[in-house]
Order: structure tokens, then sequence, then C-alpha cells
């Protein structure tokens, strides 16, 4: 065991760049799309963004051009962020991350600080949403009938069953060997314990199946592990899936924005 932590501190090789491609003149914002998905799914948000700011999509490890760091740990995940970061941006910048990709955003912000203005994290959890005692059930079922596991999780984050067998369809063509490991980790990783050192502000933007109309955000905080974050706001997103930058790319564009000009303000969204 010890020899094992020795070698994820101490990796011969780098941990390596996700790739990456900016446009627009601004302010910087920085956004880390989530599993099976792609920086493409952000352009009609990302455009509206561009207007006035400086938008720099950045490749999930293991999507698109991007490499799997080994040995594959959240930490490695996001210093290959933290190192696009430093070739994009010339300071502190608004760092956005979609589901796996907000707590690979999370994971940046709570590691290096000084890189980011403000975290805004979107259908992200912070901690596992499955409990320990189903772990080992689940972990063999991805084992054993990985194309249904992923075919439930993909159903169950689109806005329709329409949407959601689209979005299966695209994971379904990525290598299992780069989202198995992904979803493991999503079973285990928990910041929620960490958040509380959090520097940057952050805001939380989810959606009704996350966030639903009946719980207070006291309530979903502590579910989705934003309870110890200093200052943590959430806003809820009606009308739309886990993928909220499909559904509703221009509101979510004026959400980030809003928050861009000031983190430490109010941001005004559905409720």
């Amino acid at each position: 065991m010890v020899v094992a932590v020795l070698l994820a501190r101490h990796s011969l090789t780098p941990p390596p760049t996700p790739s990456h491609f900016a446009f627009g003149h601004g302010p910087d914002v920085v956004i880390v799309h989530g599993l099976g998905s792609t920086a493409e799914h952000w352009l009609p948000t990302a455009r509206r963004l561009a207007r006035n700011h400086r938008v720099t999509l950045v490749h999930l490890p293991g999507h698109g051009l991007a490499e799997m760091p080994q040995p594959f740990t959240l930490e490695q995940a996001a210093a290959a962020l933290d190192r696009a970061l430093a070739e994009t941006a010339s300071g502190p910048v608004i760092l956005v991350g979609h589901s796996l990709g907000g707590l690979v955003a999370a994971q940046e912000a709570l590691t290096h600080p000084e890189r980011v203005r403000g975290l805004l994290l979107v259908e992200t959890a912070l901690r596992p949403q499955v409990s320990a005692k189903d772990l080992p059930a689940l972990t063999r079922m991805l084992d054993e009938n990985y194309d249904q596991v992923l075919r439930d999780a993909y159903m169950a984050m689109g806005r329709d069953s329409a949407q959601g067998q689209q979005l299966y369809a695209e994971a379904a063509r990525m290598d299992p060997a780069v989202l198995k490991p992904w979803i493991r980790l999503a079973w285990v990783a928990d910041l929620s314990g960490q958040m509380r050192k959090l520097q940057p502000r952050l805001l939380a933007v989810l959606a009704p199946h996350s966030w639903s109309v009946e719980e207070s955000w006291i309530q979903a905080s502590e579910a989705l592990g934003y309870s110890q974050v200093p200052r943590a706001r959430g806003i809820r997103m009606e009308g739309c899936g886990h993928f909220i930058m499909i559904d509703r790319p221009e509101q979510l564009a004026e959400v980030i924005a809003r928050f861009a000009a000031n983190p430490e303000g109010e941001v005004i969204a559905d409720r």
C-alpha cells in the first residue's frame, strides 16, 4: 500500500494536459465538460459568453484528444487541468465544471486557489450519491454488465427519454477503459469534507432532479456535499435535465456572466 501511494505521488511522467481551445475577448471563463460529454455540448453557451469573455473549453481527461493521466486519480486529473490553466490564462479565472468535470474543477480550486477567481459547478455532486452498502453490487454490475449501467445512467440524466437515448449513444461510442475508471471515481470521490477550505466563492447551478422543488437549499446542499462550503450559493434552473448547457444554454450563459462580473454578489435566476 505504501509503495502504491508513493508511486501515485511521484509518477515518473507528468500529468498530460487536456486538449483545449479558446475564443472571444475579455475576462477568462474556463469550462470543463462532464463524463461522456464533449466540449461541443457547451458551444451554444460558450458562444454567448464569448461576446464579452475569453472562453476556454477544456476536454476532460480521456475525452477528445486529452489523454488519461496515469495513474488515474482525481488529483492527477486536476493537475492536468492546472497545466491547461497555466497555458491558457494570464490570471485567475472563472472556472466552470459540469458533473464530474465540476469535481475536477473543485479539486483544482482547492489545490490552486490562486488560479480561480470564482467556481461555478453545474450539476456536480461533491460527495458520492450511492451508498457504501450498494457499492460492491454496483461495481460487480459495472464489470459484468457495463452497457446496462451506462444506459441506465444516461437515461436518468436526460431531460426526457429521447435525449437520454441520444446521450447514451454518444457515451457508448467511447472506450469503456476510459469511462469505467471515471464511473468508479464518481462512486467513491468525496470532497465535501475538504470544501470548508475553499477560498474562491462557489455557485452551484442545479436541475430539479438534483434539487427538487420540495427541498430547501440547506437540504440539497447537505445531500450534494456543499454544506461546508463558505458562503456557498445555489440556484435551480427549471425545465431542464442534467445537461443544463444543452437544455437552457442562453439562461446558463446569463448566470455565468453575472457570476463572472461579481462572484461575491447575487445571481438572479430561476429558483
